[in-house]
């Protein structure tokens, strides 16, 4: 019996090196595709092509879809509301937290401590994806509301283009001289860019007509579009940025998230907190006592150096994020300032032009004023107004960007994160970010 079981053990290994590797693909690494370099030396010649002569002008080409004498009608509160509401990641996150609620209900003490924690810093994480999504979706609406407004003055450009193309070519039909720097080959070039900005206006709309819908949880529809409802009165009052800055500065959810591991860090939330610190460096929490009766009897003193290491990082790490957090901000602020003037300059332009057309229609006859120096300086006017459409918009979107930079659009809506650990600052940093340690009343963060 023991010479066969030796006979067995020796077999083994000789079959091994006579049939070689067991494993199905073999022993070797594959190789991979390889191509060679490509190309040719010669000496190019030739002119560029003529593409003039190869567009076909017999082509069908099919045109955008485009809206028809109907809109839905869309109000600034309930896109972004709905955008917050229908927030796919935002919802996820908020079953994953969910799920971790279940979790401290059931589990022991230390488990309950890292998933209270990590419950808190999910509804921070589920609001800021709100925050982030309600904000998207006002930017489309307001460059949506711009567009539909700029569609206007363009059309009444190509309107008045055209005529004045007509008129060109009735004076060149009834052999009379053009007028002073009237060129018909200046006017088709204008002609033609204003409906090329027709196009690009039309596939845009299309767009963000497209976006809304994904955001507002409406279904995708290519040929139903929104009309925004906006009160085009700019609000020219001057932000105050310092008062702007210390209302953002309460209200950002990265911050109150670094706040709370901070106040609720002891040796059983370590894992929370190296997950925490992975956000700013995918290096930070690597590093962490190796499990095992052996390691915890020879590094029971090092391990308990941890924590301190780990306070020091999130205290970093705070203030860094809250120097971030303060030039967001204060950027916000002062674009809405910038785009609060630049409203202004473009309006007193849009004024002067007026002015200067009135005066002209009125003293046409006396002047001897030319019809085509009226057509040029309607269109002129029609530019003008477009832009100051556009710093409109800019100022509704720096609005936007304000609100998203101190995190208040969701709150607007109704959303606002409850967490159960804020305000019980027990841990053993508390003390980095100057707060009352040791508060009493500290039992409702395991609930």
């Amino acid at each position: 019996m023991l010479l066969r079981l030796l006979a067995i053990i020796l077999l083994v290994p000789a079959l091994t090196v006579v049939t070689g590797c067991a494993c199905p693909s073999g022993c070797r690494v594959p190789g991979t595709p390889s191509a060679p370099c490509p190309g040719e030396t010669s000496v190019v010649e030739g002119d560029p092509p003529d593409l003039v002569e190869l567009v076909s002008a017999d082509c069908q080409l099919v045109p955008l879809p485009s809206p028809s004498e109907t809109y839905e009608l869309l109000s600034a509160s309930t896109c972004q509301c709905n955008a917050a509401t229908n927030a796919n990641l935002a919802n996820l996150v908020e079953l994953e937290r969910h799920w971790a609620k279940v979790v401290i209900e059931c589990d022991t003490k230390n488990v309950r401590e890292n998933y209270c924690l990590d419950r808190d810093l999910l509804a921070l994480h589920a609001y800021d994806l709100r925050n982030t999504s309600a904000s998207t979706a006002l930017e489309a609406f307001y460059q949506l509301a711009g567009l539909e407004a700029q569609q206007h003055y363009l059309l009444q450009g190509i309107d008045e283009t055209e005529r004045t193309l007509e008129r060109v070519d009735k004076l060149r039909s009834e052999g009379l001289e053009l007028p002073e720097r009237i060129e018909r080959s200046t006017i088709v070039a204008k002609l033609n860019e204003l409906r090329d900005q027709k196009l690009q206006l039309e596939f845009l709309r299309i767009q963000l007509n497209g976006q809304l819908q994904q955001l507002i949880g409406c279904p995708l529809n290519e040929h139903a579009f929104y009309w925004p409802q906006i009160d085009w009165t700019p609000d020219l009052t001057p932000v105050d940025v310092e008062l702007e800055l210390a209302d953002g500065l309460a209200t950002r959810s990265d911050l109150r998230g670094l706040a709370l591991v901070l106040c609720k860090l002891k040796k059983p939330t370590l894992p929370v907190a190296r997950g925490v610190l992975s956000f700013a460096d995918s290096t930070l929490g690597t590093v962490e006592p190796v499990d095992g009766w052996i390691h915890a009897a020879r590094c029971f003193r090092c391990n308990e150096h941890e924590v301190p290491v780990r306070c020091r990082q999130l205290s970093m790490f705070y203030a860094e994020t809250e120097k971030l957090a303060t030039a967001e901000i204060k950027s916000a602020a002062y674009k809405v300032n910038l785009q609060q003037q630049r409203v202004v300059v473009v309006q007193q332009s849009v004024q002067e032009i007026r002015r200067q057309l009135f005066e002209l229609e009125e003293t046409r006859d006396v002047n001897e004023v030319t019809v085509f120096e009226l057509s040029n300086l309607r269109g002129q006017l029609y530019e003008a107004e477009s832009n100051l459409i556009s710093q409109v918009v800019a100022l509704k979107l720096a609005e936007v960007g304000l609100g998203k930079a101190q995190g208040v659009l969701a709150l607007e809506c109704g959303f606002e994160p409850v967490l159960c650990c804020e305000g019980c600052c027990d841990g053993d940093c508390c003390s980095c970010l100057g707060k009352n340690c040791k508060q009493k009343n500290c039992s409702k963060c395991a609930k």
